[in-house]
C-alpha cells in the first residue's frame, strides 16, 4: 500500500526521503504520479486535486499538511464519505506563529517603522510610548496558536486577555466566550491579534461593526486567514483614523493582485504567509505516527471536526 503526497510545493522529494525514515515500508508517492489508486490508503494534501480523493477506493486518512484545514472544510464535497482528516499541530509551527504575532506586537507598540524613519533623517529623537502595563493585547482564537501567543506575552508585562467560541481558562489571561461577550473583549483591546481557524461563523469578523467596537487607535494583527477580515472595512476604519494600522501575514486573495490597496497604503504590513511555515523534519513523526494509529485501529492524533470546521 502506498501514501501519496498532493502538494504544489516542490518539495515531494524531500518528504519522500523523510518518510522513508519513519516508515520504510510504505510506497511514498508524489502527486501527479499516482500508479494504481487502489493502493493509496493516506494522502498529505495541500489546495491540488483534492477532486480525485474519491478516485482512491482504499483511502483511509486525509493529512492537511498544514494547521489550518478550511481549504478542505469548504471542499468537502470532494471528501470521500467516513475518510477521517487530521490536521498538523506541530511545536515548530507554534513557535513560528507565537514569535511572528510578537514582533508584530512589539514592532507596533514600541513605534519600530517610526524609530526606522528617524534613523534615516538622522533624528535622535524618544517617542513617547506607554509602557507594557498599560496596553491591552487581546487574542481572538485561544487554540494552540492563540494561547502560545497569549501566554507569550504575559511575562512582557501586557496585560492579556483573549476571546474563544467556547470557554477556556489559561492563567493571567482574562478570557472571553461567545458572541455575547465578543463586544466586551473587542472594547478592551489596544491591539488585536487574530489567530481563529476560518469557519461560517468567524469569516468577516473583522468588518465595519466590529472594529467600531475597539478602542480609537486599535492595531490589528492577523496570522490568521484572510477571510477574517474584510479588506475593505479595515481600509475604511484606518483611513478614518478609528484603526491605526494593521500587520497581516494573509490575505483574502493568495498572491495580492498587483493593484490591491494593501500594498500601497502606509499603515498597512502585509507578509506573503510565512508566520508559521510546514517544516517537514518536525511534521513528518507526526503524520507516520497517524499512518500507524489508521493502520493499528488507534485514535488518530489532531482529528479534525468537519462540523465545527476545525
Amino acid at each position: 500500500m502506498a501514501m501519496l503526497y498532493m502538494s504544489g510545493w516542490e518539495n515531494g522529494e524531500h518528504w519522500k526521503g523523510l518518510m522513508r525514515q519513519h516508515l520504510p515500508d510504505v510506497e511514498f508517492r508524489i502527486y501527479p504520479e499516482i500508479g494504481d489508486p487502489a493502493d493509496i490508503e493516506m494522502a498529505l494534501i495541500w489546495h491540488v486535486a483534492l477532486d480525485q480523493l474519491k478516485t482512491f477506493p482504499n483511502l483511509k486518512l486525509i493529512s492537511s499538511l498544514g494547521a489550518g484545514v478550511d481549504h478542505l472544510v469548504g471542499e468537502r464535497h470532494h471528501l470521500p464519505d467516513g475518510v477521517p482528516l487530521t490536521r498538523l499541530v506541530d511545536p515548530s509551527m507554534t513557535s513560528q506563529m507565537t514569535a511572528w504575532c510578537v514582533m508584530a506586537v512589539l514592532n507596533h507598540h514600541r513605534r519600530w517603522d517610526d524609530y526606522r524613519e528617524f534613523h534615516r533623517e538622522r533624528r535622535y529623537e524618544e517617542i513617547d510610548v506607554a509602557p507594557p502595563a498599560d496596553v491591552t493585547v487581546g487574542v481572538l482564537g485561544l487554540g494552540e496558536l492563540g494561547g502560545s501567543v497569549a501566554r507569550a506575552l504575559l511575562p512582557m508585562g501586557y496585560q492579556v486577555t483573549g476571546w474563544s467560541r467556547s470557554p477556556k481558562d489559561i492563567d493571567g489571561v482574562q478570557c472571553f466566550h461567545g458572541a455575547a461577550e465578543l463586544t466586551a473583549f473587542l472594547a478592551g483591546c489596544d491591539i488585536v491579534v487574530c489567530l481563529l481557524p476560518l469557519t461560517d461563523e468567524t469569516r468577516g469578523i473583522l468588518n465595519a461593526e466590529t472594529l467600531s467596537r475597539m478602542k480609537p487607535g486599535a492595531f490589528i494583527v492577523n496570522g490568521a486567514r484572510g477571510a477574517h477580515i474584510v479588506e475593505p472595512d479595515l481600509i475604511a476604519a484606518i483611513d478614518s483614523g478609528r484603526i491605526a494600522g494593521a500587520t497581516v501575514d494573509v490575505q483574502v486573495q493568495e498572491p495580492m493582485a498587483p493593484d490591491h490597496p494593501f500594498w500601497f497604503h502606509p499603515r498597512i504590513l502585509t507578509f506573503p504567509h510565512v508566520a508559521a511555515l510546514t517544516i517537514a523534519e518536525t511534521c513528518a513523526p507526526q503524520i507516520a505516527d497517524n499512518y500507524r494509529r489508521m493502520k493499528d485501529g488507534r485514535p488518530l492524533l489532531n482529528l479534525v471536526d468537519m462540523d465545527r470546521g476545525y
